[in-house]
């Protein structure tokens, strides 16, 4: 059913859970797995898109999560993305489009009820625009 899987990663300590559900479900399926991390930036006049990351930290990101996926023997590759602050979903849903992917597996920081209601989380707004399946690990 999932032959190819998007894994989100936004290099917070929940990475750690949404790699080894990834694991387990590219394992189960043997689904390839695509990474993916989004580098936020603001849009500043002509410089355009200014990240909040340095591009090597967030390249670092991916490699260790492809490389983790490759010792337990799932094909995977992996993506950074720049986006402006808050349209981090548009980049989730279009690297999920052009990659083929079935599912799209993340993790969730656990926003608070009212939080989630006022801003709405990343999961959240990926479960509602996107047309895949979602796993959110927690």
């Amino acid at each position: 059913m999932f032959e190819h899987i998007l894994t989100a990663l936004d290099g917070s300590q929940h990475d750690t859970k949404t790699l080894a559900a990834t694991k387990e479900l590219a394992k189960l399926s043997g689904a390839q797995v695509r990474v993916l991390h989004v580098r936020e930036g603001h849009f500043i006049g002509r410089a355009g898109i200014v990240p909040s990351e340095e591009h090597d930290h967030a390249a670092g990101i991916v490699d260790q999560a492809v490389a983790a996926l490759g010792a337990v023997g799932v094909k995977a590759t992996g993506t950074v993305r720049a986006s402006l602050s808050g349209l981090v979903v548009a980049e989730i849903l279009e690297e999920a489009e052009e990659s083929g992917a079935s599912v799209i597996v993340m993790g969730s920081r656990g926003v608070s009820d009212l939080t989630g209601l006022l801003v709405g989380s990343t999961a959240h707004k990926v479960i509602h625009l996107g047309c895949l399946p979602v796993l959110v690990v927690r």
